[in-house]
């Protein structure tokens, strides 16, 4: 029996969204290039991400980009944060919006016997949810010992265990890890993937280590691979992961 094609669907039983995730990888991995040979820069890739330039002014370098997997990567990092960023100012605008009408109710008002409602007071815990908590993970135990299959070390150290919170990580890399930007995925059981962040690693006292903001608060709680890759490599290494 065929699949029934629904209107999202690009091919049938393929939805977009699963097309695109799957493009997106695709090119993530397919266009190495080490040595960054023609890369147009990291302005001209924030000026794209940012939408300050139009891509039919700079046609050659959008072609660039969608055939070097790590301008490719970079961009795309690029681009979710300013449109986080973007999310997080509009948020702020509407709170002062909201502070602005409660004290314009409090001055108008407020000597009239009109009585005004009182703001509900913000918890301590809603407080929390905004917190970045600094963690570290130390990836070097899983390091392959000679003789003994990759899934056999991260078996005998069992998973990396994370919180369901706004995680500030410090990840400290497998022994021989070169510097240079890192892409961190989040995989749950199903293959799908949930999270996608990189940062920059550099050796501290002889220790690759890199840093990574991981928005866990939306996940459920359970078993996870991250995969582990510097954007100029195309194969990452996966590590299990138990969110609690």
């Amino acid at each position: 029996m065929k699949p029934l094609k629904s209107k999202s669907d690009i091919v049938p039983g393929v939805s977009e969204e699963k097309f695109l995730r799957a493009a997106r990888r695709y090119v993530e991995l397919a266009y190495p290039n080490p040595d960054r040979v023609g890369c147009p820069g990291q302005q001209c890739l924030e000026s794209l991400a940012h939408r300050k330039c139009s891509a039919a002014e700079h046609i050659q370098d959008v072609h660039h980009i969608a055939t070097c997997s790590p301008c490719f990567v970079e961009y795309q990092t690029i681009r979710r944060a300013w449109k986080r960023k973007r999310l997080a100012l509009a948020a702020t605008g509407v709170a002062a919006a909201v502070v602005v009408v409660i004290f314009s109710g409090i001055f108008l008002f407020g000597g009239r016997g009109v009585p005004v409602a009182n703001s509900p007071a913000v918890q301590p815990a809603e407080i929390a949810k905004e917190v970045h908590q600094k963690r570290v993970i130390d990836l070097r135990p899983f390091e392959r010992f000679r003789g003994e299959g990759g899934t056999e070390a991260r078996r005998r150290h069992g998973p990396v265990i994370l919180e369901r919170a706004m995680l500030d990580l410090t990840i400290q890399l497998p022994v021989g890890s070169e510097e240079g930007k890192y892409l961190f995925e989040l995989v749950d059981s199903s293959g799908i993937q949930r999270l996608q962040t990189s940062g920059d690693a550099f050796i501290k006292d002889y220790i690759t280590t890199a840093e990574a903001l991981f928005d866990l608060r939306g996940l459920s709680p359970g078993q996870f691979t991250l995969a582990v890759r510097r954007v100029d490599q195309p194969e990452p290494t996966p590590y299990p992961v138990e969110i609690r």
